[in-house]
């Protein structure tokens, strides 16, 4: 039996009592071994109460409007899910139908929506994955909310673990696609990857940040990208465009709000220089292309230049740099047997030649760097990208620059 959905005084006042004015749930996702850092960036929202770092997430609750400065401001969460219905007991279909029929769904999805439902169960004894978003999706009917195509798209998770079932609702999309309009590359990584990559470096350090930073394999120009974001302390989500806005809950005025005072374009200082290049013409294309989107074009220099070929003491001196730094993500696997050396012999090349500089690299194998003379390895951070297993590296180079 339907049940009538709810007039929309009735559904303002509910979402005041319910939403507005009562501590939400959310579930920030991130890459495995990267929760501690998103857990600190969680923990400078406002209004957070409390943070608990999961395997490849961060649990936090806060009042609902703090969503609006989390999908501004979070640079390392994958996505960002509002926890609207959890931990209810869930061992047969129709316990699972009798319990979501007690949720307030009109509170939190509007009328029509064009609703994809995502399952994943561990441990539990209903598996059949098709059988439970029938089960979710009668729940909503019952209560007057339809999926229409045409309608605004959202996406809900429904989780079930150990016979305890979760729903919760994706607020902001795939937030480590920052924008529609990037040009890739084949070694294109994500903009969330990056950003771990450039916090790691230390070039936010406020005591000793680097004054030259160069990407050798710059392809796209990610790391360059999220680099002078991070200089410019630019909000990583100001261009997102957030599903949840189709929610009932949503107050467009306070995302506006959050936009104008959290989501600015910031500044970009004068210093340090940020140096790009690949030896993949087409990636170089696309590099100077998705900086100039960004409106960076002027704040990196790009060229077309094999990496083994660069004089990095040269650089440094040019430039005057005391302090350079090697950012990047060194090819392995099949891009680099195309540059024509072995991943091991073109890292340990180019790291032979850095004589002073510091490093913060992503590449999945750290023993490459054994006995390699003057390599200080201050940090190695194993972590997963894309269901591989990498690492984050950082460390420096003894010697002073020739």
């Amino acid at each position: 039996m339907r049940t009538p959905p709810p007039s929309p005084a009735a559904r303002l006042r509910a979402i005041k009592r319910h939403v507005w004015l009562t501590p939400q749930r959310f579930l920030a996702t991130c890459a495995p071994g990267l929760e501690d850092l998103l857990l600190t960036e969680v923990a400078r929202l406002p209004g957070v109460a409390l943070g608990e770092r999961r395997t490849g997430a961060v649990a936090f609750s806060a009042p609902f409007d703090t969503v609006y400065a989390a999908l501004l401001r979070l640079a390392l969460a994958e996505s960002l899910r509002w926890v609207v219905w959890s931990d209810a007991a869930a061992t047969t279909s129709a316990m699972l139908f009798d319990q979501l029929g007690r949720a307030r769904w009109p509170l939190w999805l509007p009328d029509e929506s064009a609703l994809t439902v995502r399952v994943r169960t561990s441990k539990s004894r209903l598996r059949d994955d098709a059988q439970l978003e029938r089960t979710l999706r009668q729940a909503l009917r019952a209560q007057g909310i339809e999926t229409e195509a045409d309608a605004p798209p959202m996406t809900a998770h429904l989780h079930l673990h150990h016979d305890r079932a979760t729903v919760s609702l994706d607020a902001g999309g795939p937030l480590h696609r920052r924008r529609g309009d990037k040009w890739v590359s084949p070694t294109t990584i994500r903009e969330t990857t990056a950003a771990a990559l450039v916090r790691a470096s230390g070039v936010l350090d406020p005591l000793d940040p680097p004054d030259l930073v160069c990407d050798p394999f710059c392809g796209s120009g990610t790391l360059a990208i999220e680099t002078l974001e991070a200089w410019a302390d630019a909000a990583p989500g100001r261009w997102l465009a957030a599903p949840l806005a189709a929610s009932p809950s949503w107050k467009p005025e306070r995302w506006a709000h959050a936009r104008r005072t959290l989501g600015g374009e910031g500044h970009v200082p004068p210093e340090p220089p940020f140096l790009a290049s690949d030896a993949d013409r087409d990636a170089v294309t696309a590099a100077r292309h998705n900086l100039e989107r960004a409106g960076y074009g002027a704040r990196a220099r790009v060229a077309v230049a094999r990496a083994q070929d660069l004089d990095l003491p040269a650089l440094a001196r040019t430039n005057g740099a005391q302090r350079p730094l090697l950012l990047a993500n060194p090819p392995y696997g099949k891009e680099a047997a195309a540059l024509g050396a072995p991943p091991r012999d073109l890292l340990r090349r180019l790291l032979s030649g850095a004589r002073g500089w510091r490093f913060a690299l992503l590449y999945p194998r750290p023993e490459d760097l054994d006995d390699l003379p003057g390599i200080e390895l201050r940090e190695v951070r194993t972590i997963v990208t894309g269901g591989l297993r990498n690492a984050i590296l950082v460390g420096s180079v003894a010697g002073t620059r020739a």
